[in-house]
């Protein structure tokens, strides 16, 4: 922790007030609380406030538990990722096709009974769609919710050709969490609430958490990302359970403490392929991410088992979204930005080639507002590597997080080097990442044929001819704005 860890809070706090959120947030790590509040509504249409004797309620198909479950199967030598889904499902015509990896990489190929057959039939019922906007999301909620029975399922997407041949593509669709469920509870003669109680709620402590529909809260999702509707759950669904604030947070703990798996099951879990997926969980600029959830209510959980770094945020209404300078923003996203700047420092950083599995945190980089003036931003530093076939675009990574962007000019046919964009992220500006990025840049130039090498930088960026005198580089010009700088290799 630095000296800004005494402002963390309280800067938590200004972010979900900002967002106006509702629900809680916590913040710890390796067992100690750094930040606990609730914010908001409990029912914000009749203006009940949240208090913490507020309770929740989950779907027992959320992605979370789903992976944890079958991770504990496979510790337990009942099931493998390799088996094909006729193993356990010979019913469904194309079982022998896909893989339980398939259903959890999410390019299954099979149909989405709910986005490609549910909401299909609805949006071309005319009497459907000439109804308030309210009770068209209410009856859509209720539609996802009430007709997710394997049984269901089967009948409405069972003859349905595949959308994709297995491993071809990605979806996101919602069967494969509905056969996955089904999976689990052939293997062990349980609902998925009861095993999920036995290896999961009770080995934690999660003494609140009980079965059936019973929050004090109300669910509202979001309509076009923009307006939150009220989606009382006034209706039965299987498979649902109540929990509470404090309950999910002994969850958040265990995962950051790797309980209720194997080493070898949580590091095949955590394993990301290129696109920073893992098993149920993915790569959040370099911390695990997953959710349990159920119509609006949502736990999303960020936690990294090395460092014991663990965040969560509960809510009972759906993010809403706003556009910033072409990328989109919201509380999570800002709230996990603040968490990111405070706990990075430089540990074992590493310069990597922009790929898939950075380039949209990469996309993210932003410097400090008084340093717009001397530095393209990131979308525009590696839009440019596009038109420019002599340009190279490097990450320089923390572990799996983004710090820093890099770009290089390299013809050697021309004997031409040149070092073209170089910055920090805002967040992790003034801890040596500067530096460690440009030394690396010296010695790749260097091995790529460079002798010497020049840097543009402007006259008035102090900050930048400081960085950069102190990896060898000297003035050589000095312009009305600008500044050349040269280093002999």
């Amino acid at each position: 922790m630095n000296s800004n860890s005494k402002n963390f809070s309280s800067r938590i706090d200004e972010i979900a007030q900002k967002w106006d959120i509702s629900g809680g947030y916590v913040v710890s790590k390796k067992g100690e609380i750094l930040h606990k509040n609730i914010y908001g509504y409990a029912d914000r249409d009749f203006g009940i406030p949240t208090a913490k004797d507020c309770t929740y309620s989950f779907h027992t198909h959320s992605e979370l538990l789903l992976g944890i479950c079958l991770m504990k199967l496979i510790d337990n030598k009942k099931i493998k990722l390799t088996d094909k889904l006729s193993c356990y499902i010979p019913e469904y015509k194309y079982g022998n096709k896909i893989t339980i990896k398939n259903l959890v990489k999410y390019n299954s190929g099979i149909p989405d009974f709910f986005y490609g057959k549910l909401m299909i039939d609805l949006n071309e019922s005319k009497e459907h769609m000439e109804l308030p906007v309210t009770d068209r999301t209410y009856i859509e909620t209720k539609a996802l919710y009430t007709n997710r029975s394997f049984k269901q399922v089967l009948s409405l997407i069972g003859e349905q050709e595949l959308d994709f041949e297995p491993g071809t593509n990605e979806d996101g669709s919602e069967t494969n969490w509905i056969f996955l469920g089904e999976i689990i509870e052939r293997i062990t003669g349980m609902s998925l609430y009861e095993y999920e109680k036995k290896h999961i709620f009770e080995p934690l402590g999660m003494g609140s958490t009980m079965g059936g529909y019973h929050a004090n809260t109300v669910s509202y999702v979001s309509y076009r990302t923009k307006e939150l509707i009220r989606v009382p759950i006034d209706y039965h669904v299987e498979g649902i359970f109540t929990t509470d604030f404090d309950d999910l947070c002994k969850l958040l703990n265990g995962l950051a403490e790797a309980k209720l798996l194997s080493d070898k099951a949580w590091n095949s879990m955590l394993k990301y392929d290129s696109e920073g997926n893992g098993i149920c969980v993915q790569n959040s600029n370099g911390i695990a991410c997953s959710q349990i959830d159920f119509a609006g209510y949502v736990f999303m959980v960020y936690f990294n088992q090395q460092s014991g770094l663990c965040y969560g945020n509960l809510q009972n209404e759906e993010l809403i979204l706003s556009n910033e300078g072409g990328i989109w923003n919201h509380f999570r996203k800002e709230a996990r930005e603040e968490i990111e700047g405070l706990f990075t420092y430089p540990s074992n950083p590493k310069m990597v080639r922009i790929n898939k599995k950075n380039l949209w945190n990469a996309l993210n980089i932003k410097v400090e507002p008084e340093q717009n003036e001397y530095v393209l931003d990131a979308k525009s530093s590696i839009a440019m590597c596009l038109a420019y076939k002599n340009y190279q675009a490097f990450a320089e990574m923390e572990g799996e997080r983004v710090i820093g962007l890099l770009i290089l000019d390299i013809d050697k046919k021309k004997e031409h080097y040149y070092i073209s964009i170089v910055q920090i992220d805002k967040r992790y500006q003034s801890r040596g990442y500067g530096k460690i990025m440009m030394q690396w840049a010296v010695e790749y130039l260097k091995d790529q044929g460079a002798k010497e090498l020049e840097i543009g930088v402007n006259r008035f960026n102090i900050a930048a001819q400081r960085l950069y005198k102190s990896v060898g580089f000297d003035i050589k010009a000095v312009y009305e704005d600008g500044i050349t700088m040269h280093a002999v290799l």
